[in-house]
């Protein structure tokens, strides 16, 4: 919770702090953009890390990273800067949100696997609920560079809790008697061609979830990245309540359908999720009240929730202990990739046409990314 509390306040400022250092709407998407791809390059390695030296170290090195990567947000003047800051911070988040994927599932029986994943992951909604308003909140009364080094701050204390961590998960932390992951220290195995992200791409249900998240990152990236100006040409003052309102719809969703997807099956979960997503986005190219965005932000974390809670289980289900951390890296590997390549092709045709124009399409892509994932698990 401490280090997404320094990592979501952003949402909302960052595209403005890119317009008021001398971006463009473009060059927002290419921010995210390069954050995505930073993270999309470590996550392979983070993941056969941490299956093969242990969850712990590759969690600490990545909470450094993340935790106190804002500072280098406010030495930034430039978009170049801008741009080497987001590199790092990206690096950061992959390390440690995908070892940490792994040491969850590693405490869970294994028939609440999409109940645990649910749980685990409301740690960054819940933060989200507040973290965007005290973003804004802090920008209009102290400024950026404020901001900035108290998110850093907020940071260090999640690298502190991490150090606390167990390095392997004893008998004492486990709630079932399911196989124990134990890591392997061979440098040579991290280039062997039977390494952990070859391994894991063989099981089906890791190929059904990099598909599903590949669809869910486009309207995320639209919904992170574009929401601020989305409102603000609309003529609404901040966003803070859209992401809260999105965050507290997922962190109570995600649980319910970790469970459904337990009981129900993960693939079901997962298409009326996205069915959601792409009502949504629809929304969002019509909708010009507060109150009517709000209410699709809502309905944005439900659509969300639901399809990440069932994908995370559908790829966790799938594999052995010692490829935990390799399938996490595939599913949100695939996830920054069209977050990234997502937002900076719709920052181009935002800048081509309009906001409207851009929702739209992206519920479109999601329909038909619905129909690819529907087919593959049939």
């Amino acid at each position: 919770m401490l280090l997404f509390f320094s990592f979501q306040p952003l949402f909302p400022v960052l595209p403005l702090y890119v317009t008021a250092i001398g971006g463009s709407p473009a060059d927002s998407g290419l921010a995210t953009w390069v954050f995505a791809a930073t993270s999309l390059l470590t996550r392979p390695l983070a993941g056969t890390l941490a299956d093969r030296w242990g969850r712990k170290p590759v969690m600490v090195l990545g909470a450094i990273l993340f935790g106190c990567g804002p500072l280098l947000y406010a030495l930034a003047v430039s978009i170049a800067s801008l741009l080497g800051a987001r590199a790092i911070h990206g690096v950061g988040m992959a390390l440690f949100s995908t070892a940490y994927q792994a040491f969850v599932v590693d405490l869970l029986p294994s028939d609440r696997r999409g109940e645990g994943l649910g749980l685990a992951n409301v740690a960054s909604m819940v933060t989200m609920v507040g973290g965007p308003l005290f973003g804004e909140w802090m920008v209009r009364t102290s400024g950026f560079s404020t901001l900035f080094v108290a998110l850093s701050a907020i940071g260090g204390m999640g690298v502190l809790v991490a150090l606390t961590l167990p390095g392997q998960v004893g008998s004492r932390w486990r709630s079932d008697s399911s196989p124990r992951f134990s890591p392997r220290s061979s440098p040579s195995s991290l280039f062997s061609q039977e390494a952990g992200i070859r391994q894991a791409l063989r099981h089906r249900g890791v190929r059904i979830g990099a598909l599903g998240m590949s669809v869910l990152g486009v309207p995320f990236g639209a919904f992170i990245v574009f929401l601020p100006l989305l409102a603000k040409a609309r003529g609404l003052r901040g966003t803070g309540w859209l992401f809260a309102a999105y965050a507290l719809a997922s962190s109570l969703v995600q649980p319910v359908a970790g469970r459904i997807a337990d009981r129900r099956g993960t693939v079901g979960t997962v298409l009326v999720g996205l069915v959601l997503t792409s009502l949504t986005a629809a929304g969002f190219a019509k909708a010009s009240e507060g109150w009517a965005l709000l209410g699709l932000a809502g309905l944005f974390g439900v659509g969300y929730g639901a399809s990440l809670a069932g994908l995370s289980a559908c790829v966790q289900e799938s594999v052995s202990p010692d490829l935990r951390g390799s399938g996490a890296a595939i599913q949100y590997t695939v996830f920054d990739l069209l977050i990234g390549l997502g937002s900076w092709g719709l920052g181009l045709l935002v800048s081509a046409t309009d906001y409207s124009v851009m929702y739209a399409t992206v519920s479109g892509i999601v329909l038909v990314g619905l129909l690819f994932v529907w087919r593959a698990a049939r």
